[in-house]
């Protein structure tokens, strides 16, 4: 049977034709608006926390760490009369480095020093400054990391979570009222960043004026990326 050439196109033509709806068809299924949502909370800082560093210097590791062992019990000792809990006092941050001296042969190692670093949390802010003024006072060499922080404010992320997802919601809105098209269903989400309480006073801004016991605000932040599909 002869199938004439007319019929053949005609045919090639609803081929492609349903090829090509079918491919808007699923163009239309994929289409999808990608969004970044932001939120953010402020929270006051209810504790601080701080590292101190104990060092000595000498010819004798053993020598040094009795030494340094002193310091550190006269540390600690003065850290629970000021109701520091011992859970919030961590002491285990040991470091042993040659210690080196310039010589007309050149640098020569001369002995070692010895650190210990004392990481201490307290919710006591309104003496932050005079147990600073006693560990100075019994041996402490460095003060460094210090950051006003939050306890117990582990809802604080969460809250921040949920307004990142309401803003990435209204966000889609608008682009979608834009394009004239209609937000469908989330098809992903996933969080982007995001951090934990940013200290705004630091221990360099507090060295300056040690009566100025302000605390401040933090900032909890959050970020997500979110992708609805479009409704035609």
């Amino acid at each position: 049977m002869l199938i004439s050439k007319s019929v053949k196109r005609m045919t090639a033509g609803l081929i492609i034709f349903g090829a090509s709806c079918l491919s808007a068809a699923a163009w239309a299924d994929d289409a999808v608006i990608n969004v970044q949502g932001a939120g953010a909370i402020e929270v006051v800082p209810n504790a601080y926390s701080v590292t101190l560093v104990v060092e000595e210097e000498g010819n004798t590791v053993g020598k040094l760490n009795q030494q340094l062992d002193n310091d550190v019990r006269s540390i600690v000792k003065f850290l629970l009369s000021q109701g520091i809990k011992e859970t919030h006092i961590q002491s285990m941050q040991v470091r042993l480095n040659p210690r080196y001296v310039p010589t007309p042969q050149g640098r020569q190692q001369e002995g070692f020093t010895l650190s210990r670093e004392i990481t201490v949390t307290s919710n006591a802010l309104d003496t932050y400054d005079k147990v600073l003024d006693g560990v100075l006072k019994r041996g402490v060499d460095r003060i460094h990391n210090f950051d006003f922080i939050t306890l117990s404010e582990d809802n604080a992320y969460e809250k921040a979570l949920i307004a990142a997802v309401k803003d990435a919601k209204q966000r889609a809105q608008l682009l979608a009222k834009e394009l004239g098209v209609e937000v469908g269903e989330v098809v992903a989400i996933s969080e982007s960043g995001g951090n934990m309480p940013i200290p705004v006073m630091r221990a360099e801004v507090m060295a300056k004026d040690m009566s100025m016991s302000l605390p401040g605000q933090e900032r909890v932040e959050a970020r997500i990326n979110v992708t609805f599909k479009i409704v035609q």
